[in-house]
């Protein structure tokens, strides 16, 4: 098709609508382009900012993931359905999802579908430019003991790092934090503390060998040795458990009001102090959630939110999203960009600025979290929402 490349570069400027959108759609789904589209994609992203895609190899993967995408009409994200399917406007916006299957491929490991308007204000000729950059997150944590001594979980060497009553404190060979008990001496109510800071998490496991995997800005306190009764901890932020099965010792987590009941069992609770509700979701097993006098029982693929009001109907958790910062991804079904840029926050340990007026999107896909920022951002920025940083303060240009 002769002006392939030159529909292929409206789309990539956002510059495509209606027929040509159409057009560009099914000529890119014609077998006989395909050479055609690769060889045009992958001098795109060559061409991109940034030197982001020189790697050919994983270019011509992802360009190989792209076409698996693209085999057959993608499925549209919920989030997506928002607009009523009578009007012209769903049908550009199906378009317009469609044709993203093609190309949206375009940071290393990572793919969006994103809401657009329907009609897109025009581009300015020149992109602003990323000056700078910040890298990914990684294993940070500090240790607070009884006694209020402070240890950097990251640079404290492996091996025994305190005796806290008749539990040694240790950094196994890991590197995540573990307990070991001596019988031999009394026990004694000593409580520890790991708290990770903005662009940190870690793992840790609790005296009873119940596993936390904590996300960035969040923090535990815990007994070194449980009681006979319960097994009950205090969290804020985002953590992941895997609890060890003890049905005479029931495991309690707290979480600004909430509490979490089970006897052993996979669950994830998000209660970030800058989110509208704190979320539980169980992966496997049963737990019961209580919020004052009210209580509710989840089974696995459920999730509950709690507020000041209470909490809500128990509803099917996208489990896939939940868990995928414990799985080195940000997963994005349907969200707005504050919500993402919070997430983006805590990872990247940004100070986020919004300069005029929030764009109004809603995105779904993922994005590796091992990935500098400018990389991450590539992704928002074909959907034409772009940004600037300054050190670690990152701003939303509209």
């Amino acid at each position: 098709m002769p002006e392939f490349n030159q529909l292929l570069d409206k789309y990539l400027r956002n510059e495509l609508e209606g027929d040509e959108l159409q057009a560009f759609l099914e000529a890119a789904r014609q077998h006989e382009n395909i050479e055609a589209l690769r060889d045009a994609v992958m001098q795109k992203l060559r061409n991109k900012p940034l030197g982001l895609f020189s790697d050919a190899e994983q270019i011509e993967l992802m360009f190989e993931q792209m076409l698996q995408k693209s085999a057959s009409p993608p499925k549209m994200p919920e989030a997506l359905q928002v607009v009523p399917l009578h009007t012209s406007r769903w049908r550009r916006l199906t378009i317009k999802v469609a044709a993203a299957s093609i190309v949206v491929l375009l940071s290393a490991g990572a793919y969006f579908w994103a809401t657009r308007p329907a009609k897109s204000p025009p581009l300015a000729k020149a992109e602003p430019v990323i000056n700078n950059d910040v890298a990914p997150g990684g294993n940070k944590a500090i240790l607070t003991l009884s006694d209020g001594t402070t240890i950097d979980l990251n640079d404290a060497a492996k091996g025994t790092l305190a005796k806290q009553g008749n539990a040694s404190v240790i950094k196994n060979t890991d590197g995540e934090l573990v307990y070991r008990l001596n019988d031999r001496q009394p026990p004694a109510l000593y409580y520890n503390t790991v708290t990770t800071p903005r662009g940190g998490q870690y793992k840790l496991v609790l005296p009873d060998g119940t596993q936390v995997w904590l996300n960035a800005s969040s923090s535990i306190r815990y007994p070194t040795v449980f009681n006979e009764q319960e097994r009950k901890v205090m969290m804020e932020g985002e953590a992941y458990f895997e609890v060890a099965h003890n049905k005479e010792q029931p495991f309690i987590v707290s979480a600004n009001g909430t509490e979490v009941h089970v006897t052993g069992t996979h669950f994830n609770i998000n209660a970030y102090a800058d989110e509208s509700a704190i979320k539980t979701t169980l992966l496997e097993g049963a737990v019961t959630v209580k919020k004052g006098a009210t209580i509710v029982k989840l089974l696995p693929g459920n999730q509950v939110e709690t507020n000041d009001k209470g909490l809500s109907e128990v509803k099917a958790a996208d489990i896939e999203e939940t868990v995928a910062w414990k799985n080195g991804l940000f997963s994005f079904n349907g969200d707005d960009l504050p919500s993402i840029m919070r997430q983006l926050a805590r990872w990247y340990n940004l100070e986020v600025h919004y300069e005029g007026a929030i764009p109004k999107r809603l995105f779904a896909g993922k994005v590796f979290r091992n990935m500098n920022l400018s990389e991450t951002l590539k992704v928002f920025e074909l959907s034409n929402v772009h940004f600037r940083i300054e050190g670690n303060k990152l701003t939303v240009i509209p």
